[in-house]
């Protein structure tokens, strides 16, 4: 059997306030042989659908979790199945996912983590209130990668404190958010403060018992023979 896949295919997907304009794609795998080869799609993906079998698969109104890679098999009776591949590629505007920092004190560093979706990646900007920050410059690192961006303060002063802002950008669109870098106060060491100590002492008494007790919760009443208590929490043995 012979056969010609078309492919690959972009898609953009756009948004305007609360309105997405759809994008509809259209797949052909054109196989030949005799008898005449019978044509399945997959999309491989472990939450995939199945498709009609035919030359043309058409995807209306395509989403993010349509992106991928798609199979297109050829079979007949004569041989084994000729199976082929293509990529759709489906662009959408960044997201910031999560934007995360944990307090730091004076003279330690801080870390601003910044997770951002988006095809393609996204380029990612810092801003502390209206300045924007570079890398290199006043204590700051930047490290971005394809879908992260992590901001570490170094060093941390007074003046570092304050809101940072994330921004993630590609050809569809821009998005940012923000958090503060806070402050903590680390506990200073301060002289242990003694309280008093529950004393406890053993007592013989009539009979060969002992008692175990604290010493000022004992009430004790001894006759010539036998000896009589009242003790709150005490332990007899």
């Amino acid at each position: 059997m012979g056969w010609q896949p078309i492919g690959p295919w972009s898609c953009s997907v756009r948004s305007t306030h609360n309105w997405r304009f759809p994008c509809n794609v259209t797949l052909a795998c054109l196989a030949t042989g005799k008898p005449e080869p019978s044509i399945s799609w997959r999309h491989i993906s472990p939450s995939a659908k199945p498709f009609e079998s035919g030359q043309y698969l058409d995807i209306y109104g395509i989403t993010r979790d349509q992106a991928g890679e798609y199979e297109c098999s050829a079979e007949n009776d004569v041989s084994v199945p000729d199976v082929k591949k293509v990529k759709v590629t489906v662009n959408f505007a960044p997201t910031i996912q999560e934007l995360k920092s944990s307090g730091v004190a004076v003279g330690n560093n801080g870390l601003i983590r910044c997770e951002s979706a988006g095809v393609p990646a996204p380029v990612f900007e810092w801003y502390k209130g209206e300045r924007k920050l570079i890398n290199g410059q006043q204590g700051i690192t930047i490290q971005n990668y394809s879908t992260r961006s992590l901001l570490t303060v170094k060093n941390v002063t007074e003046e570092h404190f304050g809101n940072y802002t994330c921004v993630a950008a590609n050809k569809l669109g821009t998005t940012n958010a923000s958090l503060p870098l806070n402050q903590i106060i680390e506990p200073t060491a301060t002289s242990p403060v003694s309280s008093p100590a529950t004393s406890t002492a053993q007592y013989g008494i009539t009979g060969g018992a002992e008692v175990l007790f604290s010493c000022w919760y004992l009430v004790l009443t001894l006759s010539s023979y036998t000896s009589i208590f009242y003790l709150k929490n005490i332990i007899l043995q």
